[in-house]
């Protein structure tokens, strides 16, 4: 609970084509500790979604808002409003999934650079979350580049707190059994506290 008694928010972002897969589970096992915590938790299934990709018009520097009028619309508003967020995304060769991507790409309208100075419209102070999940059994060692760059783009929003980890050999039906998805939520009960 917030000091105003209203319930803190944390939206989480399914970064994979598939609702019920691995990094859908993965979001499941967050909420739960996230409500534990006392959050309100929205998944968002990116799958599900209409977002297009950036077409780096600029449009967004001179209006203020994204040209592009698609499903990533309402999320700039449920982003701003959350405090924390949460991103699950599978690696697919090596890298984020392109849906994912278009996402992050889409941010870029929240972004202000007006006389030399960087501004981010991102809303209140939020907490962040980012986990990755691959079949490689190795890939908590092998991603690990690509990780810090999603945890450097959530810093670049101002979001300077945050939680990160790597599921490797990851399965929907053995997320909540792994070893990592538990440092993950230690990590994470520690920040949330």
């Amino acid at each position: 609970m917030l000091n105003d008694g209203t319930m803190k928010k944390m939206l989480m972002i399914n970064g994979s084509p598939r609702n019920n897969g691995s990094s859908s589970e993965i979001l499941n096992v967050i909420s739960e500790k996230g409500v534990q915590k006392g959050f309100s938790c929205e998944k968002v299934n990116l799958g599900g979604l209409r977002i297009s990709h950036c077409t780096g018009c600029k449009y967004c520097k001179k209006n203020g808002k994204c040209a592009i009028d698609d499903d990533m619309t309402f999320l700039y508003n449920k982003i701003q409003d959350a405090d924390a967020i949460a991103f699950s995304v599978p690696v697919y060769f090596g890298a984020e999934t392109g849906l994912f991507k278009n996402f992050l790409d889409r941010l870029y309208a929240l972004v202000d650079n007006k006389d030399g100075v960087r501004t981010v419209r991102f809303g209140k102070e939020k907490k962040g979350i980012v986990v990755l999940n691959c079949n490689a059994p190795d890939g908590n060692m092998t991603y690990h580049g690509l990780m810090t760059r999603f945890v450097i783009v959530l810093r670049s929003f101002g979001v300077n707190d945050v939680s990160s980890g790597i599921i490797p050999k990851a399965a929907p039906e053995t997320i909540r059994d792994s070893q990592f998805m538990a440092e993950l939520l230690d990590a994470f009960e520690f920040q949330m506290s």
